[in-house]
């Protein structure tokens, strides 16, 4: 399971949903293209994301670093970067 599946998942929880379709509905997103963010082959808008930080009570910054650690066009060097901040926010999570 990668960050963002993992975010999705929270997401889902604490908002009662059961699906992917179902988030991505939610959050006003195409069912077939939030699979692609799912899997790191796009980036999750920024509304997306401050729509599940809102609706999740997810810190938006736990988000924007596990969006970017997955996505697969984020720069080799600023990888470590998101990974800390993600590590870093994770107990917030739980």
């Amino acid at each position: 399971m990668n960050a963002v599946e993992s975010i999705v998942g929270i997401y889902k929880n604490r908002c009662g949903l059961r699906f992917d379709k179902d988030a991505a509905e939610s959050l006003g997103l195409d069912g077939k293209t939030f699979s692609n963010y799912m899997k790191g082959r796009r980036r999750l808008p920024d509304i997306a994301i401050a729509k599940m930080a809102d609706m999740a009570h997810i810190d938006a910054m736990q988000i924007i670093a596990a969006v970017n650690v997955t996505y697969e066009k984020t720069p080799e060097e600023e990888r470590p970067f998101w990974l800390e901040k993600l590590k870093s926010a994770s107990g917030q999570l739980l």
